[in-house]
């Protein structure tokens, strides 16, 4: 597909800068900044449970909004939020992380960083800030439907160059000891011991590293594939426990194939509005069905 590139000018302050850029951001919250890798723990958001995961080759769909935060804070990831960034939040993804993200009712797609967790108490897989979602078509207290494809090479990049990544965490604190004994060819020395650190391995130099690149605030022009929504209660690989789950949304299955493996998922819909999806997202939460989640087909 051809895209026509659209940039749109204007200084974004690099993270090294900010405390000189942003003249309002309060001394004792950039202190407290470090960037970081980030997983997270489970956390509840409205009626929902959310389980953060590593998933660098991730393609999802749903809803997005624009972020409601104002003012400077510190992100998930140790970064400091920024209106003007091409950054947003996400649910489950690890932090941060680098996708694509295209409208699909207009065609507009940006690249953008993610490095927090929405805040939102509804359905939203993303919260994007308002530079980015102004480039989407999208303005604040409007949704759009969206689907988000993870940049998998840059996305590890990231992870294996940052403080409690992978790579840090495979790190080595300190070298096992090595005995060696020494004894004369003649025989007449007795013998003895040596005990010494064997060579230690490299840590990473955490303190060398470069603030995170800004992103260009610009989006490619593709063509608009709208979509349905649903909603899904879940994947199966028994249809005994699909059908449970269906009969209970009032849903059907859906059968899929994942490395030559089938698996069933339930969904219900589709839905005419975001309007009505929420309404009856709501209704399957409070009924205890807690892995429902909005998506776009």
């Amino acid at each position: 597909m051809n895209y026509s590139v659209i940039k749109i000018s204007g200084f974004l302050c690099a993270a090294f800068l900010l405390s000189s850029c942003n003249k309002n951001v309060d001394d004792a919250v950039l202190k407290t900044a470090k960037l970081h890798y980030e997983v997270g723990q489970p956390y509840q958001l409205g009626n929902r449970w959310i389980y953060p995961e590593e998933n660098f080759a991730y393609k999802g769909t749903g809803i997005a909004v624009v972020s409601s935060k104002s003012g400077k804070q510190i992100t998930a990831d140790g970064e400091i939020y920024d209106a003007q960034s091409m950054t947003g939040a996400h649910q489950t993804l690890q932090l941060p992380a680098i996708v694509q993200v295209r409208n699909m009712d207009n065609g507009r797609e940006i690249t953008i960083r993610l490095n927090d967790r929405p805040a939102s108490t509804t359905d939203r897989i993303l919260e994007l800030t308002p530079k980015a979602a102004s480039l989407l078509g999208l303005v604040r207290g409007s949704v759009a439907k969206v689907e988000i494809i993870e940049d998998e090479k840059r996305s590890q990049d990231l992870a294996f160059k940052l403080p409690n990544g992978p790579q840090t965490q495979m790190q080595v604190s300190t070298a096992p000891l090595e005995t060696i004994k020494v004894e004369s060819l003649d025989g007449t020395q007795p013998l003895k011991s040596d005990t010494r650190h064997l060579e230690q391995p490299q840590e990473n130099n955490v303190q060398a590293l470069t603030p995170l690149e800004e992103l260009p605030a610009q989006y490619r022009q593709g063509a608009a594939t709208n979509g349905q929504l649903w909603i899904d209660g879940g994947s199966f690989t028994s249809s005994v426990y699909a059908n449970r789950l269906a009969a209970r949304m009032g849903g059907r299955l859906v059968n899929t194939y994942t490395g030559g493996r089938r698996v069933i998922r339930v969904r219900s819909g589709p839905y005419s509005s975001v309007e009505q999806a929420d309404q009856n997202l709501d209704s399957l939460l409070k009924s205890g069905i807690k892995g429902a989640k909005i998506i776009v087909e």
